[in-house]
């Protein structure tokens, strides 16, 4: 009897001596989240203030919703950390966007992509919970599931006058979304360093003047995509050049 104790006793310790070990051997995580400010200019985003484009037109706000995705953190040593299964619907009314946990350590840099790759980009919204920013919005940021997300929506109305020297009274409106118009944003040589007493928040800039950079709103005020595709190009090449870390 006193055999058979010493050696439940031994299996014992050994059992919680492996799940000790299990337990320390997993890499320490720490919140990651993006500080997102949407910008016109110098100026903070909003649904109340008149702007001008970069040829003095004035213009206002209606709504602005743009989808982030596929974001991949690339570590101090190359190997890439892909945060699956994770989007974002961002607007100039909201500036915090947790990333979730990830294991400490320096990273090079990262990169997303503005847009929905294409399998997500066609999955049925109605697949996902109402929290998720996939799901069904109001005002809806899908063309029906066949078809596909609205990557950006960016709409209000501007100055339509030749002179450009009355008010904001003429619609404008851009949703752009296509599988090809999908854009890699790169800040791979951004390195930042993940430690575990503080979660770390990235500043990241997204400039609204910089998307209508070399549109003339009064001749190019709107897009659905396929009914004027060069100009929705045109707006998602700008997507590149708009954003910057703060």
């Amino acid at each position: 009897m006193k055999k058979r104790i010493l050696i439940t006793l031994a299996v014992s310790t050994l059992f919680f001596t492996a799940c000790k070990k299990d337990k320390d051997s997993k890499p320490a995580e720490s919140e990651l989240s993006f500080h997102l400010h949407t910008l016109v200019g110098n100026t903070a985003a909003n649904y109340t203030d008149i702007f001008t484009d970069n040829t003095g037109r004035k213009f206002n706000i209606a709504d602005c919703r743009y989808y982030i995705s596929n974001i991949v953190l690339i570590k101090d040593d190359g190997t890439e950390f892909p945060l699956t299964d994770k989007a974002l619907l961002a607007s100039p009314s909201q500036k915090e966007y947790s990333l979730g946990n990830v294991p400490v350590g320096k990273y090079k840099g990262f990169r997303f992509l503005m847009g929905l790759d294409s399998v997500t980009n066609h999955d049925d919204p109605a697949g996902y919970a109402a929290s998720n920013p996939l799901s069904y919005q109001n005002p809806t940021i899908h063309w029906g599931w066949n078809n596909g997300y609205i990557f950006m929506e960016f709409v209000g109305k501007f100055d339509s006058t030749v002179a450009a020297t009355g008010n904001p009274v003429a619609d404008y409106f851009y949703h752009i979304g296509f599988d090809d118009l999908k854009r890699t944003i790169d800040f791979s040589n951004s390195p930042f360093e993940i430690t575990t007493d503080a979660g770390l928040e990235i500043g990241i800039l997204f400039d609204l003047k910089k998307v209508l950079n070399n549109v003339d709103l009064r001749t190019e005020f709107g897009t659905h995509t396929m009914d004027n595709m060069p100009l929705a190009v045109k707006i998602a090449n700008n997507w590149q050049g708009a954003y910057s870390i703060e």
